[in-house]
């Protein structure tokens, strides 16, 4: 099995601090993120690269272990390269020496290594192949989750609070996520799978949280949710990202922060000029003030109605679309009104039909 250099995959130096993992593991992760690169085996397998470098470089203890015995640090029982141990012989630090410094094969000072496979796997040795499964099990890393919720208008304008639940993929609380069946003295038996997940190591099981809503949220926004999302071997949780997606509105159109309306506007009104009623977001009545000789299709500006400011965006302001509305039912009155108005302005309008009888 070739060496695999944890460093190398994060694109770090040996002496890279915490921090600074962490940020290129984020980067690189979501570069090859599986939902970001459907159907490509190729960034699949380098995204599990990635995650299991993160797994272990972020682990103070293990990361210890990983510069003394690299490949094989999973493999390596408590206390070895401690003070006097694997550090004070030649051998230690692998890769560079052999992984097996700390062990004795055949009896005398040291671990007998056989024995170390027996009391880990549960049979003289284990089957052939074992320590890289277990050492592929046991480091699954904890896992971001992906969900989706779709949420009104009125939602993001006014903020809400909203209960999900969905189901992910977890450990499996009866194997640690290594797969085999536990015999009754807590060892691995490595021929036989877990009845719980079927040797899987994993497991269905449902998380539930309340996602809150800012209000100004827009469609696509990403909304974080601290470990609720897949566990690792050690019980550390990743986090569930929840996506808004905004339902189409019957009334009102959005632009960034900005809304649009049709307002209703009677021709009396377009003409002279006056007052119109229209209904917030939020379900308030106000009042627009409409300046005489309005057209259709026009736009009154409403400063600051619009979606209120989150994070970078400021407040957003609302615009009356203006559709000019025309009565069908006229009365007699009216018609000779509108007639004398329609003779002033020489409007080719149509003459009253005659009436026979």
């Amino acid at each position: 099995m070739s060496s695999k250099d944890y460093y190398s995959i994060l694109g770090v130096p040996r002496n890279a601090s915490p921090e600074d993992i962490k940020k290129a593991h984020r980067k690189l992760a979501r570069k090859h993120h599986p939902d970001l690169n459907p159907n490509d085996k190729k960034a699949e397998e380098r995204f599990k690269e990635i995650q299991e470098a993160y797994d272990v470089l972020s682990d103070p203890k293990k990361r210890e272990k990983y510069d003394r015995f690299g490949d094989m640090w999973s493999r390596m029982p408590q206390g070895a390269g401690a003070p006097g141990g694997a550090s004070s012989r030649p051998g230690a630090g692998f890769p560079g020496g052999s992984p097996f410094g700390d062990f004795d094969a055949g009896g005398g000072a040291g671990i007998n290594f056989e024995e170390f496979l027996e009391r880990m796997f549960g049979g003289r040795g284990g089957k052939r192949g074992a320590p890289t499964d277990f050492s592929e099990r046991s480091a699954a890393p904890a896992e971001d989750i992906e969900f989706s919720l779709d949420i009104t208008l009125e939602d993001a304008y006014r903020g809400a609070t909203r209960h999900i639940q969905v189901t992910l993929e977890d450990i499996c609380p009866e194997c640690g996520g290594m797969g085999h069946r536990r015999n009754n003295r807590g060892q691995y038996d490595m021929g036989s799978a877990c009845p719980r997940c079927r040797g899987r190591g994993r497991i269905e099981a449902p998380r539930s949280g309340d996602v809150t809503i800012p209000a100004g949220a827009w469609d696509g926004l990403r909304l974080k949710l601290s470990g609720h999302g897949g566990a690792d071997a050690q019980g550390h949780r990743g986090d569930l990202y929840v996506q808004l997606h905004i339902r189409p509105h019957p009334r009102f159109e959005r632009d960034g922060q900005d809304l649009t309306f049709d307002l209703s506007v009677p021709y009396t009104v377009a003409a002279l000029g006056g007052e119109v009623t229209m209904e917030t977001l939020d379900g308030q009545r106000r009042l627009v003030i409409v300046p005489s000789g309005i057209q259709s299709g026009q736009k009154l500006r409403l400063t600051g109605q619009g979606m209120p400011a989150l994070r970078d965006r400021k407040q957003g302001d609302a615009f009356a679309r203006v559709k000019i509305t025309v009565p069908r039912d006229l009365s007699q009155h009216e018609r000779a009104l509108l007639g004398e108005l329609a003779r002033l302005r020489n409007d080719p309008v149509s003459k009253p039909a005659a009436k026979t009888g």
